[in-house]
């Protein structure tokens, strides 16, 4: 199969870096329509829920391209334990990227904020002279986070270690996943070959993506420069791509899976005045990526690899450790899923979750990691087993299907566990400051004061968190808008900014109280 990606750039971009997660896409846009201007709280504390829910009300009428839209709003006061406002808040909506929020709840209560994954490195019998009569192993353990800055430490890790040569091949042990890298419901668009639908295996590199940086020839005109960023000979790349001083940078990908390398063909133009640009790519062979990826490390400490295939096997009872690194801890690692959509560190740890609660030793399954996420949700929080629908961890495509009070229920019971609650309220992006929120709410009352996640699709936005003012406990809340209409995304989005500020501006206190 062929897939192709074609880019349009019409200004110059800064380089983004290959560590970057995937975001929503356009989750981060800024809302150009102008707030809902709300008429003033009451002062008693006993009309001020009647204010919101008739505020409320008005935002939703005050968008008329959303009328055809399916809407759902839930808020609930963490302090009094009670429901302030709802609107279809117990209708099924596709929550899309919302569905993180399951996942982040779900693998903090199993494996706590401090769980971390390591990725380790073991040789057959070494000599004096530090030549590995036999191979080499990588032991992957679902390290989310492991880029070509861990892979260098490694390689220089070994190089410490002593060893010099390797007799055999690179040997990668993915043994903690089954085989089926590719999460439910991600075949939906089986051409797309963008980072953001990366597959996933227990030894992985960069979120399983390459990326291809083209810089502008320095003379202005002439052929660019374009390199493999890492390098790594699983990538045979054909580039031709030219400086151009007219015209918008234009970039197609082409690229062609075989079954030891991946083929990519790069061509187009890019401007001269154009900063070095930035393609992301998937992989759909993440343990051979790696392998080669190790492979080019290990040659710059002058380390030569006879073997030039990457095998795949568990490790030998007898293999020696030589090297290994540890991820940051899982409170970290779920900020960069949260604050900005990462999909494939979603999938990661909801097939951990399968790993480490319901496999018994045996290789994962996706499965394995949804029948532990949906006994989260019927036993620990209640939920109906045929009341929602959960079919991956990231929320991509129509996998998930929960309402507005069952996402609150969610925040409401995470902010009641000083075990792993504040990690996730700590993962969710800040209106106006960071992530997907980064430029929402930039210049009212919400600003800084909410937190929460994004989510995306063609026809779908939706936004649930917390909104909080001064010293009172936070509002839980959650807004779902399906079935979107061409050209209506910005209203959506304008919705549930809205209906943000209006509960920060519930909260906050006047100066006269």
């Amino acid at each position: 199969m062929i897939a192709a990606l074609v880019l349009s750039i019409r200004t110059p971009t800064a380089t983004s870096q290959a560590s970057d997660p995937s975001p929503d896409p356009g989750s981060a846009l800024t809302i150009t329509a102008p707030p809902v201007p709300p008429s003033p709280p009451p002062k008693e504390q006993s009309k001020r829920a009647a204010w919101l829910s008739d505020e409320i009300d008005r935002a939703i009428a005050a968008h008329p391209r959303l009328a055809g839209a399916a809407i759902g709003v839930a808020v609930r006061d963490l302090a009094g334990k009670k429901s302030l406002y709802a609107h279809d808040a117990d209708k099924r909506f596709n929550v899309a990227s919302n569905a993180k929020l399951i996942t982040t709840a779900a693998v903090l209560h199993y494996l706590g904020p401090d769980f971390r994954f390591y990725t380790s490195i073991f040789v057959d019998d070494i000599d004096e002279a530090g030549v590995v009569a036999g191979n080499l192993y990588v032991r992957g353990r679902a390290d989310p986070s492991l880029g070509t800055e861990d892979l260098r430490a490694l390689a220089a890790d070994i190089a410490l270690y002593g060893v010099t040569a390797i007799r055999g091949q690179i040997v990668i042990d993915d043994s903690y996943f089954d085989k089926h890298t590719l999460p439910p419901h991600f075949s939906e668009q089986p051409d797309e070959d963008a980072a953001f639908r990366a597959p996933i295996g227990a030894a992985s590199l960069n979120f399983n993506s390459v990326s291809f940086v083209i810089t502008p020839s320095r003379t202005g005109t002439g052929p660019a420069r374009v390199l493999v960023d890492p390098p790594a000979d699983y990538v045979h790349l054909q580039a031709a791509v030219e400086t151009v001083t007219q015209g918008r940078t234009r970039l197609r990908v082409e690229s062609e899976a075989k079954r030891q390398r991946l083929e990519v063909k790069l061509v187009g133009q890019i401007r001269a005045d154009q900063y070095p640009y930035r393609i992301r790519h998937r992989v759909p062979h993440p343990a051979l990526y790696l392998g080669s990826a190790l492979r080019a490390q290990l040659a710059a400490h002058d380390i030569a690899v006879r073997g030039r295939k990457i095998g795949r096997d568990v490790v030998p009872d007898d293999a020696l450790l030589i090297a290994s690194r540890r991820s940051p801890p899982l409170a970290v690692l779920i900020r960069g899923m949260g604050k900005y959509s990462n999909n494939f560190v979603a999938e990661m740890l909801l097939k951990t979750i399968g790993a480490e609660v319901k496999s018994g030793g045996e290789p994962a399954s996706f499965d394995d990691g949804l029948a532990a996420v949906r006994e989260y949700l019927t036993e620990k929080l209640g939920f109906a087993p045929e009341g929602f629908r959960y079919d991956n961890g990231s929320g991509l495509f129509d996998a998930t299907r929960l309402s507005p009070n069952q996402l609150v229920t969610v925040l409401a019971t995470a902010y009641a566990d000083f075990r792993y609650g504040p990690d996730l309220m700590a993962s969710l992006a800040i209106a106006g400051a960071d992530g997907t929120l980064r430029s929402r709410m930039e210049d009212g009352p919400a600003q800084r004061m909410v937190r929460a996640k994004t989510g995306t699709l063609e026809t779908v936005s939706a936004l649930s968190g917390y909104a909080a003012a001064d010293d009172q406990a936070p509002l839980a809340f959650s807004i779902l808008v399906n079935d979107i209409p061409a050209g209506a995304m910005g209203d959506a989005r304008s919705l549930e900014d809205d209906i943000a500020q209006l509960l920060v501006t519930f909260l906050s206190r006047s100066p006269s109280e």
